[in-house]
């Protein structure tokens, strides 16, 4: 009734390694969940990395007691389930026919040379390799005032670390312009910084985006005038690492 374990014995060792490479993948998972609850803004974010780092954990353990359950059986198994007999495999008699004797050989009949179709050049097209688009510029972004727009950045650019905004910031009676952000659709627009001095064609600041976590973002210029009013900002979507 114990032979099932008789693999455990013969597969000790490849399950240690397959067992050892989810540990490995659920320490991981605990170290990313670590990260993300650390570079976290929001309570919520928090809670849910530490739910991740709690389930990668308990995980972990299981598997580390699987680990030393396959190890305590290889050693035992041997001492409770004999080995199986070996049994000797008869080897069968088998009677050969005899042997026939080959017909009298005829003369080798000479090939009539087939004609060949004439050989057509097979032309080559050359196909032209596509360029690969870089994620990190993005496309140009639609900013319905020409005096309130960013050039750089674009619209769906992977971006890391400090970012730098270049654009144009200039509108009449110009009093300040400023940079916000927001999780797609959801919330509040959250103040960056503002500068006062009006930008025609050039940089108009930078960005740190390794303040919030990775994912993707709402980035606008807003360029207010001297009556507190400003024309429709400039906004671009931007997916940080």
């Amino acid at each position: 009734m114990l032979e099932f374990l008789r693999p455990i014995v013969i597969l000790d060792t490849w399950l240690d390694i397959i067992l050892a490479l989810i540990s490995l993948f659920f320490l991981r998972l605990m170290w990313l969940a670590r990260r993300d609850r650390t570079r976290s803004i929001f309570t919520l974010e928090r809670e849910n990395a530490t739910i991740r780092m709690t389930r990668a954990f308990t995980g972990f353990i299981i598997v580390i007691g699987l680990i030393m359950g396959v190890y305590y059986l290889s050693l035992v198994t041997p001492t409770i389930v004999p080995p199986a007999p070996n049994t000797p495999t008869p080897t069968p008699i088998i009677a050969l026919p005899p042997t026939p004797t080959p017909p009298p050989l005829l003369p080798t009949p000479t090939p009539t040379p087939t004609p060949q179709p004439p050989v057509i050049p097979t032309v080559v097209e050359e196909i032209t390799p596509t360029s690969t688009p870089d994620l990190s510029k993005g496309q140009p972004p639609n900013c319905p005032n020409p005096g309130v727009k960013i050039t750089q950045p674009g619209n769906g650019a992977h971006v890391d670390g400090v970012v730098q905004i270049t654009g144009a910031a200039t509108i009449d009676n110009f009093d300040y312009y400023k940079f916000e952000f927001r999780i797609p659709a959801i919330g509040d627009w959250v103040f960056i910084t503002r500068s006062n001095s009006k930008v025609t064609e050039g940089v108009l600041g930078s960005w740190n985006s390794d303040t919030v976590p990775p994912g993707e973002y709402e980035f606008r210029l807003v360029v207010v005038d001297t009556t507190g009013n400003f024309p429709e900002p400039c906004v671009v979507r931007l997916v940080t690492k």
